[in-house]
């Protein structure tokens, strides 16, 4: 019975990394912190992904937003978390950028290098945008 559940619990755990490592592939960079915020709504922390042309945000527990296209999305103007913001996502010094993807607007909360990452990778040419031109 005791070897039952120890072998269970390996092949779970192998089972894990092997969906954490093939769920990074295509990924442009690693996982970045993140908070998102919808309209009117609270501070969910989570980790930032962007691939070739898909943004998404993983919470906790499973829970995500997205996934937003690149070509959709329009970055704000950014500025820095006031102290507020700063005590509901617990951690000082973030930047805030307001963010529209259609008709829906939300927060997003990153560390400066982080910020700068997504604002080059959302001003970037999508790949194959141009790619009939000669």
């Amino acid at each position: 019975m005791t070897l039952a559940v120890l072998g269970a619990l390996v092949i779970l755990g192998v089972g894990l990394l092997a969906f954490r490592f093939f769920g990074e592939q295509g990924a442009v960079c690693p996982p970045m912190p993140a908070a998102y915020r919808a309209a009117g709504d609270i501070w969910r922390r989570g980790t930032l992904r962007f691939d070739d042309d898909r943004l998404a945000l993983k919470g906790s527990g499973g829970l995500s937003a997205g996934p937003w296209l690149r070509g959709n999305l329009d970055l704000g103007i950014a500025s820095r978390a006031g102290e507020e913001d700063a005590r509901q996502i617990r951690r000082e010094g973030l930047i805030m950028v307001p963010v529209t993807y259609g008709s829906s607007t939300f927060d997003l909360a990153l560390d400066e290098e982080h910020y700068t990452a997504l604002r080059a990778w959302v001003e970037a040419v999508p790949p194959g945008w141009n790619a009939s031109v000669a």
